[in-house]
Formats: structure tokens, sequence, C-alpha cells
């Protein structure tokens, strides 16, 4: 009898035993949620443009008045800087109404606002093309340079400057009314006075202290075209 209370009563303590270690046990490592991250959203605007040594330059801001003519055709370098805006009643150094310097003889050609493109016939002029504008702009006298506007000339007394300025007025009138600008003679003396903005420039030739044509261009090669007789 006492034997058998022994053996039941170390049974309950073994059962005991087992238990407890069991619950002594840490359960099983659960792996945590993967962690998903938003993707960046793509930056805005125009991507940044790749150097030759693998580096990468911010792009320049957009912008519709930049100069479609980066290289006039002696080569020299446009700053870039903007078109003066035009007016329908003037002319300035971007232009004359529709005939913004740089503008596609494409696009004018498409709005009918030029008549026949005709190419130049010079071997020393390539990619120069010629044309009229219309009557009620004062008929101008336009230049094409590889299909892109690069001056355009009035004659007529029609049209004055955005200062005032018409076919007629005197030099002494057109210094203060561009008082900006700069006098050039030509290389037979005859004068002119030249004012810029940025790129652009608004050349008025002179014939007997007079007014007799007005230009609006890309500044360099009109203004060489009149001080050497080089240029097309």
């Amino acid at each position: 009898m006492r034997h058998r209370l022994a053996a039941s009563i170390l049974a309950v303590l073994t059962v005991v035993s087992v238990a407890a270690c069991g619950d002594d046990e840490e359960p099983p490592a659960v792996a945590p949620p993967p962690v998903t991250t938003a993707p960046a959203p793509a930056p805005s605007g125009p991507a940044p443009s790749v150097s030759a040594d693998g580096g990468t330059a911010p792009a320049p801001p957009a912008s519709s008045d930049r100069p479609e003519i980066a290289t006039n055709p002696d080569g020299t370098v446009n700053s870039g800087g903007p078109r003066p805006a035009t007016s329908e009643s003037s002319i300035n150094a971007g232009g004359l109404g529709p005939y913004q310097i740089g503008v596609s003889q494409e696009d004018l050609a498409e709005d009918r606002l030029i008549g026949k493109v005709t190419a130049s016939t010079s071997k020393n002029c390539p990619g120069y093309a010629g044309a009229k504008g219309l009557k009620r702009y004062g008929t101008p006298t336009l230049t094409f340079y590889r299909g892109r506007l690069l001056r355009l000339t009035v004659t007529g007394d029609g049209v004055a400057t955005d200062q005032g300025v018409k076919i007629g007025a005197s030099m002494g009138e057109v210094r203060r009314k561009h008082p900006g600008g700069k006098a050039l003679a030509d290389w037979t003396g005859k004068n002119a006075w030249f004012a810029t903005v940025g790129d652009y420039g608004l050349l008025l030739e002179m014939q007997n202290d007079r007014v007799d044509a007005i230009q609006a261009g890309m500044a360099e090669p009109m203004q060489f075209k009149h001080t050497d007789n080089q240029g097309c």
C-alpha cells in the first residue's frame, strides 16, 4: 500500500514537472509582414541633360520665347534670351506682327502670310530664301535662313517703330526716340542707327539724313551685313 502511494505521488510530480517545462518554452518566432514603400513620384518638367563627361546638368526651363535661331549663319552663337514681343501695328527688334524673327517659313506659308518663296541662287548664300509679306503689314521683304525668318525690311511710310519712327524721320528724331542705340556706317559711308535687345536688333538705314529703310532681325548678322557688306 505504501509503495503504491509513493508511486502515485511520483507520477503526479512528473506530470507537473513536464507541464511546467512546456510552459517555459518560447513560441516559435513569427516573421513580421513585409513593409512596402510607395514609389517616389516621377519628377515633373524636362529631364536633365547628360553632359559629355557623364554627369548631368539641369534641363533649361521651357519657354515659348526662346529663339528658334540658336546659331547665326556665320557660326556665332546667340545667348538664348527671349525675343521681344511683337505688335500688329509697329515694328521692333523682335519683328512685326506675325513676322516674328525666327518664325518658321512653313508656318507663315500655311497661314497664307507670305507670297512665293524664292531660294537664293548665289553659291555664297546656301540655305537662304526670300519672300514678301502682306500689304497690311507694309509688304515687308522677308529673308529666311534654313527655313527661319532671319530678318525683315520695310520701306513704306505706313509702318512705324514701336517708338513712333517712320520712313523719312530725321537722324535727330531717331536718336531721341531710340536713345539706347548706336551709329553705324557701311563700307560706302551710309549711316544707320542700330538698337539691340539681347540677340535681336532694329536697324534704321539713313539716306540724306533721313530714314529710308527699317530692318528687324538677329542682331549680329544684320550689323555685319550693313557695316562690311558680308552675309546675304
